[in-house]
């Protein structure tokens, strides 16, 4: 198998690529959310997930040149019969997908959520304070009696 590093998207598998992304998570009508072609999917599976690239040049294999330019329900069932195929594989797609596209702090601002590690944003925690495990401590032990 090949590393990421060592695998290359040609001009047309990159266009199929971004009509892919924007099959499966289009641009909201509005303009308000963006589609997941507009996120940098090839740099976040390179600082990420780099293990998963292969897998992006087998699924990018099974379309044709068509694919791209297919209106959206064509493109649509398409990936409905890739999905019946190969559930698993497909799913993994999905996940690489949605995990790259909720990163993104435009989705995250819409959405309600604030970009950037949810902590400490507030919360402070003096150094060396052990009480905030006095909960932990009180339950007693668990599993390793």
């Amino acid at each position: 198998m090949k590393n990421s590093t060592d695998i290359h998207l040609s001009s047309a598998q990159q266009q199929c690529l971004s009509a892919l992304l924007d099959t499966i998570l289009p641009a909201s009508e509005d303009g308000t959310m963006p589609s997941a072609g507009e996120m940098n999917f090839l740099v976040y599976l390179d600082e990420q997930a780099k293990d998963f690239m292969p897998a992006i040049v087998l699924v990018l294999d099974q379309l044709d040149e068509n694919f791209t330019d297919a209106p959206l329900p064509a493109r649509v069932a398409r990936l409905e019969d890739m999905a019946k195929a190969d559930k698993r594989a497909f799913n993994r797609l999905l996940l690489k997908i949605y995990d790259c596209y909720y990163q993104d702090d435009r989705v995250l601002m819409q959405i309600g959520a604030l970009p950037g590690p949810p902590f400490p944003r507030g919360n402070v925690v003096e150094p060396g304070d052990l009480s905030l495990l006095d909960a932990v401590v009180a339950r007693g032990h668990g599993y390793r009696r």
